[in-house]
């Protein structure tokens, strides 16, 4: 593991300019590290197609690029170039352009430091932004992956996070700020949880939270600010918040949500809870309960879209109608050669895809048994997750 600093230049200077951000609070100093596991990790879409007006080295047969879209760089983004050290098997070499400078010709190529039957990985990658104070660092973990025939992919992670101690109302706790939708910023809050970026704080049982304006710690609330290239964050106590009433079906064991103000999980009391104003979306839910065996059984419900947004007020309480039933949702693929293949899946009230466990593991697949009308055929299959 590496650490590395950004030069704080002008500390007079720096404490004027966010003195007009949305909470003027000295700068808690984040130290920067680096790893070969990423933290977050998106795929990229790669393409045969060589990018326009990049300089590119020599390449062997069939090599293909992929654009790293940041709002870090004044072009938009940084080109990749995937390629083989031999002739057949996984993807193992790779140019980057880590400086920014539209040039792939002039990059040492990073070779895979290890390689199996699909996949080939490779170390973290340093790449280099112009900052406000000077050079930013940044590192990129990784990942091409092909199986048989098919088209090969590039999975891409964060590779470097900052993290330090923080005080937090008198408290000092180890912060993490992870780079959660991995473009380059550590600042990102969006109303979909998963382009924005995320917080690990010691001891906390969410890990992480997706990054919100607000940090809820020990029941206490927090305001959050984070520097755009992840350095330092601001914290000040919530002081004088509106909560407001949220009511979901009493049988529900915990509920998770997200929205503008951050990232909150609650164990409803009756089906009730509060949570600060604002604009949410449902993020999960479970059930927890036990069959006439005495096995635990769990039901959850994650993978919510638009129709799970719902408001917060102070004057009416926002009821959430999550939970059972759910339905069974069975789709008939044909295929060529008289083949036809079956897919099933669960939805919940929000169409949000479900997940039953009991004891912590999944049950045995369900069967699907096919008959004609006259009765002379007959077959049945069992289902398999994945």
């Amino acid at each position: 593991m590496k650490t590395f600093g950004r030069l704080n230049i002008g500390v007079v200077l720096g404490m004027a300019v966010f003195a007009s951000t949305a909470f003027a609070q000295p700068e808690q100093w984040l130290q920067y590290h680096t790893s070969r596991e990423g933290r977050a990790s998106k795929w990229l879409e790669l393409s045969t197609n060589p990018p326009p007006n990049v300089t590119l080295p020599s390449l062997n047969a069939n090599a293909c690029f992929a654009r790293w879209v940041t709002p870090m760089d004044p072009a938009g983004g940084r080109w990749l170039c995937l390629d083989r050290t031999r002739k057949s098997g996984p993807y193992d070499r790779l140019f980057i352009d880590s400086n920014g400078n539209g040039r792939l010709d002039d990059k040492t190529p990073l070779i895979a430091n290890r390689r199996d039957q699909y996949n080939a990985y490779f170390d973290a990658t340093r790449v280099v932004f112009k900052g406000e104070d000077g050079p930013v660092t940044y590192h990129l973990v990784l990942r091409s992956y092909q199986y048989g025939d098919n088209s090969p992919e590039l999975l891409v992670s964060s590779g470097g996070w900052y993290e330090g101690n923080v005080d937090l109302g008198g408290r000092k706790r180890r912060l993490e700020l992870i780079d959660g939708n991995v473009t380059g910023p550590f600042n990102d809050c969006s109303p979909n949880a998963y382009e924005s970026d995320r917080v690990a704080l010691e001891g906390d049982k969410v890990d992480p939270r997706f990054l919100g304006r607000l940090l809820e710690v020990d029941g206490q609330f927090f305001r959050i600010e984070a520097a755009r290239d992840g350095a330092f964050v601001k914290i000040q106590k919530a002081d004088n918040l509106v909560l407001g009433q949220v009511r979901v079906p009493e049988n529900i064991s915990e509920f998770t949500a997200f929205g503008e103000n951050g990232h909150f999980v609650r164990t409803p009391v009756k089906g009730g809870f509060t949570l600060p104003t604002g604009h949410y979306r449902v993020l999960g839910w479970r059930i927890d309960r036990k069959d006439n065996k005495g096995a635990a059984w769990t039901l959850s419900g994650y993978n919510f879209k638009e129709s799970a947004d719902f408001e917060v007020t102070a004057e009416k309480a926002a009821a959430i109608d999550v939970g059972e039933p759910v339905r069974a949702a069975l789709r008939a693929i044909d295929r060529t050669n008289n083949q036809v293949a079956f897919d099933l899946r669960f939805q919940g009230r929000l169409d949000e895809s479900i997940e039953m466990l009991r004891e912590g593991q999944r049950p045995r697949g369900p069967q699907l048994t096919l008959t004609n009308p006259a009765g002379t055929f007959r077959y049945t299959n069992s289902f398999e997750f994945g």
